[in-house]
């Protein structure tokens, strides 16, 4: 089961990456976002409230890799 929920993507204007707010599976919490960090070059979770356990770390970390991955691939995609 998992205790956290995330948006669908979010592209703002003038930003080349996407970004996605972070909600407890309830919506009754904002946790934060993930987002595109420039000076590690990777999507990075930024948190609003941090109260974390294990599996939702685990469920962050894992997002934050595969958009990472994704991103990447679509830029070398790219001519």
């Amino acid at each position: 089961m998992s205790w956290i929920k995330f948006s669908e993507p979010v592209k703002t204007q003038g930003k080349k990456t996407l970004h996605w707010y972070v909600k407890t599976s309830d919506d009754r919490h904002f946790l934060g976002s993930v987002s595109w960090f420039s000076p590690w070059r990777r999507y990075a979770f930024i948190p609003d409230q941090a109260v974390f356990e294990q599996d939702c770390l685990r469920e962050l970390a894992d997002f934050c890799e595969a958009r990472t991955r994704e991103h990447k691939a679509a830029r070398k995609e790219k001519p």
